[in-house]
């Protein structure tokens, strides 16, 4: 045989070789990978797993505190004014708040609604204070430590146009509230 015939089968042995080589490299890895990728899945469905028996174990805490919920709101709503004296009751609180804190009450509106569900009627109130800083503050101080429920959702704060009614400098508040009564 002739060098150049050598040299050819000598650089196609090298290049099937280095072929089989390649080829071993990608067989290997391929065998490899799954492994790799079965370690990467377990890890995540472990800790999948683990917020799933936490969300289960906080639902059947949940679940297990549920009547004393139900037990405690039924307690709130037996504790709610009657709707056929809560009106009053309401009206003449509020007075008796802004008469001992020195404030002048103005366009008390009620706006009864349903809740659903429920036998309970849903009251939105708005009314006008008008009167000094001090006795603003302690007019709201007092309604919210009443007995009775009040939810302040609003209020807007304006200076007040005495027209005679109150003292100079006087501020008039606009309060949007609103409480619960029971249904009889």
């Amino acid at each position: 045989m002739d060098f150049p015939t050598k040299k050819r089968l000598i650089i196609a042995a090298l290049t099937i070789l280095l072929l089989g080589d390649a080829a071993l490299v990608y067989f290997n890895s391929k065998l490899l990978s799954p492994t790799i990728a079965r370690q990467q899945t377990l890890t995540n469905e472990t800790r999948q797993l683990a917020l799933v028996k936490a969300d289960i174990e906080r639902a059947t805490k949940i679940r297990a505190t549920i009547p004393e919920v139900l037990k405690k709101f039924d307690q709130f709503e037996g504790s709610l004014l009657p709707a056929s004296k809560g009106y009053s009751v309401l009206a003449q609180e509020m007075d008796q708040y802004a008469q001992d804190s020195h404030l002048i009450v103005e366009g008390t509106q009620f706006h009864p609604k349903d809740v659903a569900g429920r036998n309970l009627t849903e009251l939105l109130m708005d009314a006008s204070v008008t009167g000094d800083y001090n006795g603003i503050v302690t007019f709201l101080n007092r309604l919210q430590r009443s007995k009775n429920v009040y939810i302040v959702d609003s209020l807007a704060v304006d200076t007040a146009s005495t027209e005679g009614r109150g003292p100079a400098g006087a501020l008039k508040v606009t309060l949007h509230m609103r409480t619960y009564f029971r249904k009889a």
